[in-house]
């Protein structure tokens, strides 16, 4: 069964879609959904779905936003859009993105079965995924990996991480560090230096609120792990910005 996701901050069409539609008769599993474009996305990256039906138009980050997210991590998943706004600046995004198809709304049940199965052919006639009863779950280093990145926002820990994948901590932690070359902490400060780099080279946000967004509890903790990481202060790394 191929797995789906499907995500709309409007209930009704949301409940709509899922529950009207036989999913099974077109060999597909719903296995998330979300109401805004930042569930999409962590609920995407934890469930790797190989079909995806996201709105544009979505509280928080918009469904194109979370696409060109999520496109480097989900690279066979075919994303099918939903919107009620003709504009060709979206049509435009969304060919850049490699979004397969996209229906317009009032979304209608038999345009939602056409796309789907448009998606189901085009993963058979690829041979980028098969079957996921053929090949089985992912990788349980790659879920891992997934799950960091999906919550490298937030204060997350090995214990979280380890509760999620249903691991001993420390079974877990002797386990990245023979599949990755790196232990937890080294990819965990990774992760956030590159994600505070983002921050700082797209944003307007201050030290200590990355420092805050990014689980540290002081401002000088994160100030001098970024130094010790990119060899300069955050100031001076935004500083770059307008050289």
């Amino acid at each position: 069964m191929y797995r789906l996701i499907i995500a709309d901050d409007e209930r009704i069409v949301l409940d709509g879609i899922k529950n009207t539609i036989d999913w099974k008769a077109l060999g597909v599993q719903v296995v998330a959904w979300a109401q805004d474009g930042e569930e999409f996305y962590r609920k995407a990256v934890e469930c790797t779905p190989d079909i995806a039906l996201v709105d544009i138009r979505m509280p928080g980050m918009d469904g194109l936003t979370a696409i060109g997210k999520l496109r480097p991590l989900l690279d066979h998943c075919q994303f099918i859009i939903f919107t009620a706004y003709e504009d060709f600046s979206y049509a435009k995004r969304a060919l850049e993105l490699g979004v397969m198809a996209y229906i317009t709304k009032p979304v209608l049940k038999s345009e939602v079965i056409e796309k789907v199965q448009l998606a189901v052919r085009r993963l058979e006639d690829g041979g980028q995924v098969r079957r996921r009863a053929d090949k089985g779950q992912p990788a349980a280093i790659d879920q891992i990996r997934r799950y960091m990145k999906a919550h490298v926002d937030s204060d997350y820990s090995l214990m979280d991480v380890a509760e999620y994948m249903q691991m001993n901590p420390a079974y877990l932690s002797r386990y990245f560090k023979e599949k990755t070359g790196e232990t937890f902490l080294e990819y965990d400060k990774r992760l956030k230096m590159e994600r505070a780099q983002e921050l700082l080279w797209t944003t307007n946000m201050k030290t200590y609120e990355i420092a805050n967004k990014l689980g540290y509890k002081s401002t000088q903790h994160f100030s001098r792990i970024f130094k010790e990481y990119n060899g300069c202060t955050p100031m001076e790394y935004r500083q770059r910005r307008t050289q």
